[in-house]
């Protein structure tokens, strides 16, 4: 028992890395969503810009729409660089919280076969002293 008392420490352990791993996945997995937000309103702010025709009547308007033609490529440009890091973190972090998981797995599945071969070896013993009663009172009947 005292086996099954060490494995059930490293199981608490292994599950509060577990859990520790999963919280960074849900982390990761609302940056991903926050980070797809941020994409869509540049590339809704695009469209607008685009769809919006502005009258150009100088060449100060025809710079002014340059830099803002210009700064919302460059909003989409980073939104689009931000969502591929993100999804990168997300993969990484689900990756390390599938790890954890199976290790969690892998000292549950300890413990189970620890248990399981302590009631073997408790039934055997316990099998073994009845044999021993039994052949008692079959001597103590016989003589």
């Amino acid at each position: 028992m005292k086996q099954a008392k060490m494995i059930n420490r490293l199981i608490e352990i292994k599950q509060r890395a577990a859990d520790a791993a999963e919280t960074a996945h849900v982390a990761a997995r609302l940056a991903v969503t926050a980070a797809e937000e941020t994409q869509r309103q540049a590339v809704a702010g695009w469209k607008h810009f685009v769809e919006t025709a502005a009258e150009v009547r100088s060449v100060a308007d025809l710079e002014d729409r340059d830099r803002q033609y210009k700064w919302l490529r460059k909003l989409i440009d980073d939104a689009e660089k931000k969502v591929a890091v993100a999804h990168a973190d997300e993969a990484a972090k689900r990756e390390l919280m599938t790890e954890a998981r199976i290790e969690l797995r892998r000292y549950e599945t300890w413990l189970e076969n620890t248990q399981a071969v302590a009631r073997a070896e408790q039934a055997r013993l316990q099998r073994l002293q009845d044999d021993e009663v039994a052949a008692r009172k079959g001597r103590a009947s016989n003589a």
